[in-house]
């Protein structure tokens, strides 16, 4: 990744935990929310990932991946 891509980043966004979710809650858009840095899950996949289940416990602050949601 070249120092271009790595500040690109820093200035994008993704999809972080808003609200404490346990597992097998529904994720809604009251417990997630698009913020940066943008290291995790793209807002893009929100439509997606709203009205899944947590596949685990998820704290405030964690960054959303594709692994976390069934």
């Amino acid at each position: 990744m070249t120092e271009k891509q790595k500040a690109d980043k820093d200035f994008s966004r993704s999809l972080y935990v808003a609200e404490d979710i346990k597992e097998g809650e529904l994720i809604t858009e009251k417990n997630v929310r698009s913020v940066r840095p943008g290291f995790g899950l793209h807002p893009k996949y929100l439509p997606e990932v709203l009205g899944k289940k947590a596949t685990s416990d998820l704290e405030k602050g964690e960054r959303f991946e594709l692994k976390n949601i069934e």
